[in-house]
């Protein structure tokens, strides 16, 4: 009997990861924007972009940096995610703080299209992770 198809087959280890939980982050951006659209109009879309896509970039950047880690300098993998994740929450910072958001932002739109963003993201994450294959037996 034939399991349920897997998405990316050919991708493996990080990069799945991250095609995985980039594919459910954009969807789930996509949908955001097109309820923003439905329910409140053009400014409620956008805020739902700004936010779901502001979201996605800084988790992107940060997985494929740890994807890139472990096919060019595995040892560093973990040691460059602590260091992406203290970049991605300084920037994030300073945005906040430096960045006055003009009159079109509305943030209930932006906040809850990035938190919802989050969610499916480590949802997929943790989802796509546990179907990796990693060797806890050192090769000898």
């Amino acid at each position: 009997m034939m399991g349920a198809p897997t998405l990316f087959p050919n991708a493996t280890g990080w990069r799945r990861v991250l095609l995985v939980t980039t594919t459910a982050g954009v969807v789930t951006v996509l949908i955001a924007v097109g309820l923003g659209t439905l329910v409140s109009g053009s400014l409620a879309a956008a805020s739902a972009g700004a936010g779901g896509g502001g979201t996605l970039a800084f988790s992107f950047l940060s997985l494929a940096l740890i994807d890139w880690a472990d096919r060019h300098a595995p040892h560093l993998a973990i040691p460059l995610f602590m260091i992406g994740f203290g970049i991605k929450v300084a920037v994030l910072a300073v945005v906040v703080l430096l960045v006055r958001p003009g009159d079109w932002l509305d943030s209930g739109w932006a906040l809850g299209a990035g938190v919802v963003v989050v969610l499916v993201w480590q949802a997929a994450e943790i989802l796509s992770f546990s179907q990796m294959r990693i060797s806890v037996q050192p090769d000898d």
